[in-house]
């Protein structure tokens, strides 16, 4: 293993995510996470961390992965990258593309988010 590539997994897995991640090794799917998505994927040029952001939970969104949903829109939430305003706005605009039933699964976990963090 690339100590290196870990050590830069690591930073921009805080960074995106808003919180450090236990540095468990052994796991090839969280070492592929750590190891390849967030330094080689989350820190290419070109997009910063809020756009790609936008366009994760549009995704996640439109796919309905309402886990993967809640960790990324807790860490919008958590590092700021998103204000309330904008999460709502992007609720809106997702539902009138991709219909009402993922923006609606979205709110839901939005409501959620919010009455942990209030």
């Amino acid at each position: 293993m690339d100590e290196e590539r870990r050590a830069r997994g690591l930073e921009w897995f805080e960074r995106v995510m808003g919180f450090r991640p236990p540095d468990v090794r052994g796991d090839p799917f969280l070492d592929a996470t750590i190891d390849h998505l967030f330094p080689e994927v989350w820190g290419r040029p070109g997009l910063d961390v809020r756009a790609r952001r936008i366009a994760t939970l549009v995704v996640l969104m439109c796919m309905g992965h309402e886990a993967t949903l809640e960790l990324h829109l807790g860490a919008a939430m958590r590092t700021g990258q998103l204000s309330d305003v904008e999460i709502d706005e992007l609720l809106v605009h997702v539902a009138h593309y991709a219909g009402w039933p993922p923006a609606a699964i979205a709110s839901q976990v939005v409501r959620r988010l919010r009455a942990r963090r209030d």
